[in-house]
């Protein structure tokens, strides 16, 4: 919403939505709002805040919906919507029913997961700088939103075939040098096309970057793979084993 003015503004509106039909604490405002140290009179100074945001959506929205949807209460502040009014929320929803219907129906699980992803406009909760709660939301929307993206590639792959997803996965990975998910579908994206030595520069590249940078090896998956790979195994990365014998990917659940 242009019209919101300053971090807190932005803050307490991000958490209104995040947590759109359930109440939020006075507390948990007061926590997001001032990290850096709760003012002396924090209900005073939430009540200004508080103001302030309803005379934007008076103007934005209308004097109906702020009398009827941002409700005070003697504890909390709830903003009465449908969750599926806000844009986070739908992308939930979306990308729930694409990964329930990706074995059934990859072209339908598709066109839900392309619809998800538009909804993403910039970084997650971008102008917000709350605590924990629009911390840890931002860091989980980001995992969902590339989550989705990986499982959207994947049925890219078994509908259009490898090539046209080289070059998306190319530009994901440089962006995402830790989804190691990223580089094993390019991995196999490229043995498949008969780049083998690149698939085998891939890998490299990614095992470089996690031992100097985290100190650590690749997953078992990744290399799985890249033995596939130099073993030049016939079944390596067919696209039912791309999109429907894998199992989702840890901490790929959608927001709620």
């Amino acid at each position: 919403m242009t019209a919101l003015r300053g971090a807190r503004q932005c803050t307490l509106l991000a958490l209104l939505l995040l947590k759109a039909g359930e109440p939020v604490t006075k507390e948990q405002f007061f926590e997001e709002l001032w990290e850096e140290g709760i003012p002396s009179q924090p209900g005073n100074a939430l009540q200004a805040q508080v103001a302030r945001l309803r005379k934007v959506l008076r103007a934005e929205l209308g004097d109906e919906f702020v009398c009827r949807r941002l409700i005070t209460r003697p504890s909390s502040y709830v903003l009465d919507v449908d969750p599926l009014e806000v844009d986070v929320h739908l992308f939930g929803s979306l990308t729930k029913q694409a990964r329930a219907s990706m074995r059934n129906d990859p072209a339908g699980a598709r066109e839900l997961f392309d619809r998800a992803l538009s909804l993403w406009h910039g970084a997650p909760l971008e102008g917000v700088t709350g605590g924990p709660i629009c911390q840890s939301a931002a860091a989980q929307f980001e995992e969902n939103r590339l989550s989705a993206v990986e499982a959207r590639i994947q049925l890219d792959i078994a509908i259009d075939g490898y090539a046209q997803a080289v070059s998306e996965l190319k530009m994901l990975a440089y962006l995402a040098p830790w989804r190691e998910r990223l580089f094993e579908l390019l991995m196999v994206c490229l043995y498949r096309l008969g780049r083998q030595a690149e698939a085998i520069q891939t890998y490299n590249q990614l095992r470089s970057r996690l031992v100097e940078e985290f100190g650590m090896e690749p997953s078992p998956s990744v290399k799985s793979c890249m033995m596939a790979i130099l073993n030049q195994d016939p079944a390596l990365g067919g696209a039912e084993r791309l999109v429907v014998a894998r199992t989702p990917l840890a901490g790929s659940a959608v927001a709620s």
